[in-house]
């Protein structure tokens, strides 16, 4: 028995199931469920399953955050449109089920463990290599963790997945170290230049130009770097608030 925040936290209350429904191309669809919940939360896409876990964190103050958040859209409210809720008995996933746990916090990440049945106990230190490894279980991808060598080939990984989970925007590479990520919708584009710097502790680090707004702010992991990004294009905002740069 853990003790968080505010209350005291049972084992099991750490626990969550993943239910996943469908799977095509990198986006994955199902059900979050926390501890022995019957009621569970949907999503859409890695970026709506991490958004929907940091809300389980929030309101059970477990694991608590070692480092502030950085954002975009500063002076507003933390709340996306929700996700609907599913009262089922079955939490069994129609394409596969993961027991996950996260259990710290550090490095603008999330360090913990996931199991399917039948399997071993896989141990990850960053949101990335979850990420990979899902990927790998889930699409019959090669990696199961950040094995490159060198930044060039950090840099590609970090590339490829990037791409995945921010479900394949328009993509152009400026510069050796310097992508551009362009989200279009209405008319209108919200278009992000990415230049990774570092690579540690199982994730990457480095800055973000949001263009249209004039933004930077630096990122120090994968995590907040698709947070950040994400926060700007799936708030639920009206994209014609927003006037693009020349």
């Amino acid at each position: 028995m853990a003790i968080s925040y505010r209350s005291i936290l049972y084992d099991s209350e750490r626990i969550f199931t993943l239910a996943i429904d469908q799977y095509e191309e990198g986006i994955l669809e199902g059900v979050l469920y926390q501890g022995e919940q019957q009621a569970g939360v949907c999503f859409t896409g890695y970026h709506g399953l991490a958004w929907q876990m940091e809300q389980f964190f929030f309101r059970i103050r477990y694991p608590r955050p070692v480092m502030d958040r950085r954002e975009f859209q500063t002076g507003r409210s933390d709340e996306v449109p929700n996700e609907s809720i599913r009262e089922e008995a079955r939490r069994d996933g129609k394409r596969c089920t993961y027991m996950l746990r996260v259990t710290q916090r550090q490095n603008a990440s999330w360090q913990g463990s996931i199991k399917k049945a039948g399997e071993e106990e896989y141990r990850f230190s960053s949101f990335l290599k979850l990420v990979i490894y899902l990927e790998a279980d889930l699409g019959s991808r090669a990696e199961r963790q950040m094995e490159a060598p060198d930044k060039e080939a950090c840099g590609k990984l970090v590339e490829k997945y990037l791409q995945i989970v921010m479900n394949y925007p328009e993509t152009l590479k400026i510069l050796p170290d310097t992508l551009v990520y362009r989200f279009q919708k209405e008319g209108r584009s919200r278009t992000f230049m990415v230049r990774p710097m570092f690579y540690e502790h199982d994730t990457c680090q480095g800055t973000v130009y949001w263009k249209e707004c004039r933004k930077q702010s630096s990122f120090r992991s994968f995590l907040e770097l698709i947070r950040m990004m994400g926060s700007v294009v799936w708030d639920g905002s009206d994209w014609s608030e927003q006037e693009e740069a020349i």
